[in-house]
């Protein structure tokens, strides 16, 4: 699930005050965030901060979702690393670009050359998408997982969906991950994102147990399982504390829709600023899905603009680099046939 709610879009005239903007930081919310960017960055995006910045309780109001940090950004251009369980996070290596190719045309390469994954490291669904403002809307979804805007359907022809969970150690771990257009970070990794905006390094907690079943899937809050492209890349960086490594758990949903030919495939790797629609088989659209788990030691994954992602299935701590760009988000529905309908003659 994504996790900035995107609220009205303001006017070019409208403009946050100093004054608003210090009574929104004491807000209950902004109270978790203990690692805060400095002020003159704060100050140029709070908008964007202030709506990625989220609190998510159960029905009896207890947060099991929090915002503890904000990190970065990592602007473009900038060759980085990722340090765990340090205050900064983010170290910049340089200003400039290296030479060679950027992180985001080495997941497009990976994912346009990457093989199809085997039937035990995903599982196909038949779905079809159908984003909010083409009608999939879901008004009974919860205000705050409202993202991005409009919530669509990805209707889905399953009565059961079993996603395969791959380890690090899996042999098909990497490949079957350059599928989905995504690339394993190893710890203190130099790399040049290759991005047009600032990424955002937004620290969420959700260690309290209770969150999947007790928000995600509660209509009062998540309304069921999402998933969602939007055109910024993803980092996920598990960054618990030395005492939290045992229990703190990355677990990254990734889909991709099986395209009907090679040229189809081509599309899904060119970028213009927005997401491509993908058709598939237009008859029956299929998805490929699989989970993976990302080691709590330093390591990170990277996912390509446009790939179909959610994170729900995480535990603990994880810094998620966010870009302030619109999304598709979709909530998976059901479109089986009922198995239990009858009629009754009435006397």
């Amino acid at each position: 699930m994504s996790h900035v709610y995107r609220r009205r879009q303001r006017s070019s005239e409208e403009v946050i005050s100093p004054k608003e903007r210090e009574k929104i930081l004491k807000e209950r919310k902004w109270q978790y965030v203990k690692k805060r960017p400095d002020k003159r960055i704060l100050d140029t995006y709070f908008e964007f901060l202030n709506d990625a910045v989220v609190i998510r309780s159960g029905a009896e109001g207890i947060p099991l979702m929090t915002t503890t940090g904000i990190y970065g950004p990592i602007k473009e251009g900038q060759t980085v690393q990722l340090h765990l369980g340090e205050d900064s996070v983010v170290s910049v290596v340089a200003d400039k670009p290296n030479k060679k190719d950027s992180l985001l045309e080495e997941l497009k390469k990976l994912k346009k050359n990457a093989k199809p994954p085997k039937k035990d490291t995903s599982v196909v669904v038949q779905a079809k998408w159908v984003s909010g403002k083409d009608g999939g809307g879901l008004p009974s979804v919860g205000a705050s997982s409202n993202v991005f805007g409009a919530t669509g359907s990805l209707l889905v022809n399953e009565t059961n969906v079993d996603f395969p969970v791959l380890d690090i150690d899996h042999k098909d771990f990497h490949e079957t991950l350059h599928y989905y257009g995504a690339k394993l970070l190893k710890p203190k990794e130099s790399f040049y994102m290759g991005f047009d905006k600032p990424l955002f390094g937004m620290e969420y907690d959700t260690s309290l147990p209770g969150y999947i079943k007790d928000y995600v899937m509660k209509s009062y809050g998540g309304g069921g399982l999402f998933v969602e492209h939007h055109p910024f890349p993803h980092i996920w960086f598990p960054n618990p504390n030395k005492e939290e490594r045992e229990t703190n758990i990355c677990r990254i949903l990734l889909g991709r829709i099986i395209p009907k030919n090679k040229k189809e495939n081509e599309k899904i790797n060119k970028y213009e600023n927005k997401c491509l629609e993908i058709e598939g088989n237009q008859e029956k659209p299929e998805y490929h899905f699989t989970v993976f788990r990302i080691p709590s030691d330093g390591h990170a994954i990277a996912v390509d603009e446009c790939s179909i992602h959610n994170d729900s299935f995480c535990n603990g701590k994880q810094v998620v680099f966010l870009a302030d760009t619109s999304a598709n988000t979709v909530a998976l529905r059901e479109t089986a046939p009922f198995k239990n309908l009858r009629i009754t003659e009435i006397p």
